[in-house]
Parts: structure tokens; C-alpha cells; sequence
């Protein structure tokens, strides 16, 4: 019997196949795994929570267990047997407890001044609060309970202290934290508490005694607070408080957000100029619908037939070497039912001029008129080389706007001047001497260092006044300003130009009533057989250092383009002496 063989032949799997296999079952068990993980990872939350809930809770029953005299933290307000500060670990976990109890005074029989019983510590308010880190990072939970007094409300022998936190424009800081402390009597009373959504504190409570210490701040903020009276200051602006038995006391403090300044101590700066007088046409790059002639730019066309408008742009302005762009200097002439609009380009890089925003150089796309522009804002490392267009516009054929100058000013280099000593002294006092001499918030002494610039951090809002202690150099520029108003949450930059000492001298700044600084000023300083003229910078200053004699009897006249003259008489001049000059547009 013949048999036959009817199955077909038969092979392993190839490399690729296993690889394939293998590549599947990895990918099936790392989504397994990686759920798993996710499992797990909730389940320890979920755990934690429970554990953080357990504590809360056993902690929330303890203190209702307690008679209400008892119920407060330690060296708090109220004061009692809980510590407001602990940890302590469940399963393995470690939890941070904060116990927050204070008075509350209750709407009902009035709030504050208005109680009908003049006690405003009605029943006391618990928050217990866990925190705690796991696999999904930081966790809080908190429990809230009234405890109500079996009996009359009372401040047992105590008064309420209510404490407000405003910033530098007086709105409420809310989170701030004020700290309360007290070591005169029987117990210390040393607590926290932050300021609500109203800015405000408060210590319903604090037992009846002198010598609360208060300090309020938050974090990145400035401090304020209260002071002792010491030997350097024996009369503090704002001492301790003290609490009154059945009685509001209301303190009021100020903070704000830090900020830094550099000082900067420089020699006289290089300055370099563009300049068209439009005598010619060499520094014209294009214009359209404009003459040039007689040093002055118009509108095409004569009277009864010119063009409605015109434009023309300067060549480009590159420095060779460049720290900072300065001001640019133009004169227009724009009678009635016309006008001439001057814009800032840039050309680095480009031969077609681009137009810089106004987020860098605000109203440059309406454009500028007759005056000065402080070009300061413009980066140098952005704006190598720019250019300038005017465009000049009439709807009376008859008439015509006109350009007669323009100029750029810009500093080439600022030679450092370093290791220069300085003190910097703010504006706020905390008290006076013995002998009624001011004693200020903010006194330090520094050094510019051997790069001759130095950036102070951590500093508050303030006016600060900074004074070379090198009896070799005068401050013959301050920009920008001196002394320097510093806002909240700036990083500014003070930068002193210095020049060898001389006995007389008057640095003179000029500004706007908005406090803007006014450069291209002309300043006249005379006295009998004495006169000097000078230009105010960039900074909008002008020092005056020359052989000048002491003297009471100085006059100072002041012109610029666009304001009403000033002149400033009876000047004395008997050391070092700084003057601002406030003038107002015509």
C-alpha cells in the first residue's frame, strides 16, 4: 500500500518576524506598565489625601474638646495651648500643619467702632491646614470651624489691633504677611497674619499692653514696620503701638515690589553729530514732490499750484563707533492748513528704509514735529544705522510746510571712571537724632568697582540722592537725573559723568511741568562781570564749573524751542549746588 504525504511543508519563523513579535509584546506591556504606574500614582494620592483628611479632622476634634479659653496658639492671638506650627507623618508621609485661630467680630450687634458693645471679638475662627508633597506634587487641605463662647463674648482683657497694607499708590496688597510681636508682659505674642483682599489684618484679642512690634511685607516686596527708640535714632517716626483694653488701634503701612539701580561713573563722553542744513543734497537718499534750496525743504510747485504732498529721506546715518543714539533736533515751519511729519527708519542691513514701531520709539508711525527727541530707547545693537524722513503735506495750493534743519546727536564712547566711591541715600526717614538731624530709611556707602558700574538689588521705591565721596571729581551730568526717583519693580540705570573737581560749581537740570527732561535748552548764567552759556544735554542738564566766585547775586535765563522763557534771579552759589528748571510750553 502506497501512502502519500498531503501536508505542506513547514519553517520556523524569520529574525524579522521574532523582532516584529517582540516589538508588539514591549509596546502592549509598556502601556500596561504605564497605566499601572498612573494607578498607582493615583492611589497614593488618593491615599495621602485620605491620611492629610484623617489628621485634619482628629486635629479639628481636639480643638473643640478644649474650653474656649484655651483655644489659640502659642505666643498668638488669641493665645492658648496649640502650637500654630508642626508636622507630623501618617503611612509613611510627612504633613505640614498650620493652625490659624482668630477673633471674629460678628455683624450682628455691629462691626468695629460700631458694636453696640464695643467687644468685637464675638467667637474665634479655626483653620487647620495640611500640606504635603507626593507623586503629583504639592497638596493643601484645610477645615474651618467657629468656635462659639458658652458664655458673653469677651476679649479677655484684651483690644483689637487692625493693620492696612498699601502699596506705592496706596491700593491694598492682599497675602501680605504682618508679623506681631510682644515679649513686655507675662506672655510673649508672637504671631503672623495676612492681609485679606482689602489689605487688611486683624488682631482681635491682642491683650492689653505697649510695645507691639509690627512688620509687614511679602515676599519680592520692600519692608515696613514699626521701630524702637535706640541711640541712633531716639525718636522713631513711627514707634511701637499699644493695644487699649475694649479698643480699635489702626496702623497703616506701605510696601511695594523691589527694584534694582546701577550706577554707572563715566568721564565726558565722544559725541558724534548728523547734520543737514539743506544747502546742498549730499545727505538726501530720495524725495518725491519736494525742493531743496536756501537751506530749506518744500513742497513742490509755487504759491497757488503746490503739491499736496512730499517726501524726503536722509542718507543713512552709521557711526563708525556707537554707544547710544541721543536726540534729534528738527525746525519746521507748518502754517495753517498744513504740516511736516518726521519718522525715524531703520537702515541696518537695508538698503530700503523700515519704519520702527512705536513699541520702540512711541509715535513714530503718526510722526514728529518741531523740537527735540530723545532717541535713548533705541538699541544699538538693533538699530546700527537709521535714517530720517519727513513728509510734508498742504491742502492749500497756496501755502506750503517747510523743513529747515535736522540733526542726530549720538555718543560714540564713555570712557569708565573706576573704584568710584559713592554713598545713596533715599528720601524716607524713620525718625531724627538727639539733635533733630534726620535718620533715613536707606544709607549705604559703595564703589563702582573696577568696571566702574554697580547694580544695587533688592532697593524700594524712592527718591535717592547719590553723592560721589571722591573729593577729586565733580557730577557734571546725571542721567537720568539727580536725585533719581525710583518706581516699584523697575531696574534703573543712573549714569554719572564725572569731571576734576572744582571749588563753585551748579549742575542745572531742566524739565517739563510732567517732569520730562528738555535737551537743546539754552542756559545764560550772569552775575556783574560774569556770563556762560551753555546747551543742555541729552539728560536735559547743563554744568556750569568755570572759575565761578561764591556768590548770592547769580541770575540764570533759560530759552527752548517750544516753551516759555524763564529766567531764575538771586542764585547763590557757595559749593556744589543743583538746580531744576521747571519750564512750561508756550
Amino acid at each position: 500500500m502506497q501512502f502519500h504525504n498531503s501536508s505542506t511543508n513547514r519553517r520556523g519563523m524569520t529574525l524579522i518576524e521574532v523582532l516584529i513579535a517582540v516589538a508588539v509584546l514591549l509596546l502592549m506591556f509598556g502601556g500596561l506598565i504605564s497605566a499601572f504606574q498612573t494607578v498607582l500614582k493615583l492611589v497614593g494620592s488618593a491615599k495621602a489625601q485620605a491620611g492629610a483628611v484623617s489628621l485634619a479632622n482628629e486635629r479639628m476634634e481636639y480643638i473643640r474638646s478644649l474650653s474656649y479659653d484655651s483655644v489659640g496658639t502659642v505666643n498668638g492671638i488669641p493665645a492658648g495651648v496649640i502650637p500654630e506650627l508642626a508636622t507630623t507623618s501618617l503611612n509613611g508621609i510627612t504633613y505640614s500643619e498650620r493652625i490659624l485661630i482668630e477673633y471674629v467680630d460678628d455683624p450682628k450687634d455691629g462691626i468695629g467702632a460700631a458694636d453696640t458693645n464695643g467687644i468685637v471679638a464675638d467667637y474665634k475662627l479655626v483653620k487647620v491646614q495640611y500640606s504635603w508633597t507626593d507623586v503629583s506634587g504639592a497638596k493643601t487641605i484645610s477645615l474651618i470651624s467657629n468656635i462659639i463662647p458658652k458664655g458673653i463674648e469677651t476679649t479677655t482683657g484684651g483690644g483689637t489691633l487692625v493693620v492696612n497694607v498699601f502699596d506705592a499708590t496706596a491700593l491694598p496688597v492682599s497675602g501680605a504677611a504682618v508679623h506681631l510681636y510682644n515679649n513686655s508682659g507675662t506672655t510673649t505674642i508672637n504671631t503672623t497674619r495676612y492681609t485679606n483682599t482689602s489689605g487688611v489684618a486683624m488682631f482681635s484679642g491682642a491683650p492689653a499692653r505697649a510695645n507691639y512690634q509690627i512688620t509687614a511685607t511679602n515676599p519680592g516686596y520692600s519692608t515696613d514696620q514699626t521701630y524702637s527708640a535706640s541711640s541712633s535714632n531716639p525718636n522713631p517716626i513711627t514707634p511701637h503701638v499699644a493695644v487699649v483694653l475694649n479698643r480699635v488701634s489702626t496702623m497703616n503701612f506701605q510696601i511695594d515690589r523691589l527694584s534694582s539701580l546701577r550706577v554707572v561713573t563715566i568721564g565726558p563722553a565722544t559725541t558724534g553729530k548728523f547734520e543737514d542744513l539743506f544747502i546742498g543734497t549730499s545727505t538726501i537718499a530720495t524725495s518725491a514732490n519736494v525742493s531743496v534750496s536756501a537751506g530749506e525743504v518744500k513742497l513742490a510747485g509755487s504759491s497757488g499750484s503746490y503739491a499736496p504732498s512730499g517726501t524726503l529721506f536722509s542718507t543713512a546715518i552709521t557711526p563708525g563707533a556707537l554707544t547710544s543714539w541721543d536726540t534729534l533736533l528738527a525746525q519746521t515751519n507748518t502754517p495753517a492748513l498744513t504740516s511736516a511729519r518726521i519718522r525715524i527708519y531703520d537702515r541696518t542691513g537695508t538698503t530700503t528704509p523700515v519704519l520702527i514701531p512705536d513699541s520702540v520709539l512711541p509715535g513714530n508711525s503718526v510722526g514728529f514735529t518741531s523740537g527735540s527727541l530723545i532717541l535713548s530707547s533705541l538699541s544699538t545693537s538693533t538699530y546700527r544705522s537709521i535714517a530720517l524722513g519727513v513728509t510734508l503735506q498742504s491742502s492749500n495750493v497756496a501755502t506750503t510746510s517747510k523743513l529747515f534743519d535736522w540733526s542726530v546727536t549720538y555718543t560714540v564712547s564713555e570712557p569708565p571712571i573706576v573704584n568710584t566711591p559713592f554713598t545713596i541715600t533715599g528720601a524716607k526717614k524713620i525718625g531724627t537724632t538727639a539733635a533733630l538731624a534726620p535718620v533715613y530709611k536707606y544709607l549705604k556707602s559703595y564703589n563702582t568697582g573696577g568696571t566702574g558700574s554697580i547694580s544695587i538689588p533688592n532697593l524700594e521705591w524712592d527718591i535717592y540722592s547719590v553723592d560721589v565721596t571722591n573729593a577729586s571729581y565733580d557730577v557734571a551730568q546725571a542721567c537720568s537725573n539727580k536725585p533719581y526717583k525710583l518706581a516699584p519693580n523697575t531696574n534703573g540705570t543712573l549714569k554719572l559723568t564725572l569731571v576734576p573737581n572744582a571749588t563753585y560749581t551748579l549742575l542745572v537740570s531742566v524739565v517739563t511741568t510732567s517732569g520730562a527732561v528738555i535737551p537743546n535748552a539754552t542756559l545764560q548764567l550772569h552775575r556783574t562781570a560774569l556770563s556762560q552759556t551753555k546747551t543742555s544735554s541729552v539728560c536735559g542738564q547743563a554744568f556750569f564749573n568755570s572759575a565761578l566766585p561764591s556768590a548770592t547775586d547769580y541770575d540764570l535765563d533759560v530759552h527752548a524751542s517750544g516753551f516759555i522763557d524763564q529766567t531764575i534771579n538771586n542764585i547763590s552759589i557757595s559749593g556744589d549746588e543743583v538746580l531744576k528748571v521747571t519750564l512750561v510750553g508756550s
